[in-house]
């Protein structure tokens, strides 16, 4: 592969290899990669796993993140584009989540939501992917499986973006660990490799808190109140549904506390708005329904999949809620993605809040992520308490931020790519 490396992916690079891509001894015990988005971290820790496990015969590398659906949509999805392994000289061992090379290497991919499978192995490298959403306790946890003997030198690779918590203890506040090769980057610094215009939307799109962490990489921009984008603007006077607009229900069930259902609706000029409420502890299967179908049966219904799973006290809501004819499709439950999306959105004013509902409004302002600046805590997560409406808007706002709507005007439209006959006369057509 031609890789054009960036400044400090070579940095990187050069710290571990010799020309003949055997390890150097000088090579760093932990290498840390932190900074903004695009700016170059899964590749490399991907390029390195590669050349690893080409050269060093039985290495076992170990890709881990927190959950593994995470896993699949990024790290093992991505590695498999870059390298395919009919290229590259591996087989990829799908329901194990492995890749397996010739030479008796394995690449394994391993999450912390089920923390035995991470924990049952021993590893001759790691690679900790956004390893701000991971607890101290599962970096040291990974340290003790670092007992391979098949490369020169074992090794552990952090890489992320600027978040409080232990990560940024360790990485900022604090002196560079011992054997620590320790890197911020900037998403400038990866320009070459990025997109057209992928900086300038960016800019264009995310609030200036955002620009600090996301563009620049700043550990300092980060802040403990999670939508500080939202403003009183965005809380507007009751107004009507147009028939044109695109209606969906963000679910997010408790069988001990309460269930949300939040109703939202998008127009052709992409504004998003949350227009009704519903919430209740503690309800029955029928109530739930009813709810659902307030505004007409069929609506599209964003909710957690964890429903399907059956819980101690009842069978699976997921199966009788479908049963009763709702039309349920699971959500996307990455947290910090769409935490960033609504905070956008609102930066853009494309999402809207009818004042009336109460409910939604004091726990969307009310949402907070632990402050773990001046206490022994090293996770970083929000506050999981009076967020019910938070969750069931994240799913619903996910799923509408793909949907296209159509204005009315629409269907009058000249299609100018029809040939016209003076196409045909001129033999354009």
């Amino acid at each position: 592969m031609d890789a054009n490396l960036n400044y400090n992916q070579s940095l990187i690079f050069d710290s571990i290899f010799n020309d003949d891509m055997s390890m150097k001894e000088t090579c760093p015990f932990e290498l840390a990669y932190w900074g903004g988005f695009g700016s170059g971290k899964s590749f490399i820790t991907m390029l390195i796993a590669y050349h690893l496990c080409v050269k060093y015969a039985g290495a076992e590398i170990l890709f881990t993140r927190y959950s593994y659906r995470q896993l699949m949509d990024s790290c093992e999805s991505q590695f498999l584009a870059l390298f395919p392994p009919h290229l590259y000289g591996y087989d990829y061992k799908k329901s194990d989540h492995e890749l397996h090379f010739i030479n008796g290497s394995k690449i394994l991919y391993r999450a912390f939501d089920d923390p035995k499978k991470v924990l049952s192995n021993s590893y001759d490298g790691v690679v900790m992917c956004q390893a701000e959403e991971l607890s101290e306790k599962h970096f040291s946890e990974v340290l003790g499986r670092l007992r391979g003997t098949k490369l020169p030198k074992r090794f552990v690779f952090t890489e992320g973006n600027p978040r409080r918590g232990w990560c940024k203890k360790r990485y900022h506040d604090n002196e560079t660990p011992k054997d620590c090769l320790y890197i911020r980057a900037t998403t400038y610094s990866n320009s070459e490799n990025l997109p057209d215009g992928y900086i300038e939307r960016m800019k264009e799109n995310y609030p200036p808190s955002y620009i600090k962490q996301y563009l620049e990489g700043s550990w300092d921009a980060t802040r403990t109140n999670v939508y500080d984008q939202l403003k009183e603007h965005h809380k507007i006077p009751r107004q009507p549904l147009q028939d044109h607009w695109h209606i969906i229900i963000g679910l997010d069930h408790g069988t001990r506390v309460d269930t949300s259902i939040v109703f939202m609706a998008k127009n052709e000029h992409g504004q998003i708005f949350i227009f009704d409420e519903w919430h209740k502890s503690h309800p029955t299967i029928e109530e739930i329904v009813i709810a659902c179908n307030r505004y007409g049966y069929g609506k599209p219904i964003i909710a957690d999949y964890s429903m399907k799973v059956a819980d101690r006290d009842y069978g699976s809501w997921w199966k009788d809620l479908q049963a009763k004819g709702l039309n349920l499709i699971e959500c996307v439950k990455n947290k910090s993605g769409n935490i960033l999306l609504i905070n956008e959105l609102f930066y853009k004013n494309k999402l809207y809040i009818f004042n009336d509902l109460g409910y939604v409004i004091t726990q969307h302002e009310e949402y907070s992520y632990k402050d773990t600046e001046f206490d022994d805590s090293d996770k970083f997560e929000v506050i999981k308490k009076n967020d019910h409406s938070v969750d069931a808007v994240q799913y619903g706002v996910r799923y509408l931020n793909g949907v296209d709507v159509s204005s009315p005007s629409d269907r009058f439209k000249i299609d100018t790519k029809k040939p016209t006959l003076h196409d045909y006369v001129t033999g354009r057509a």
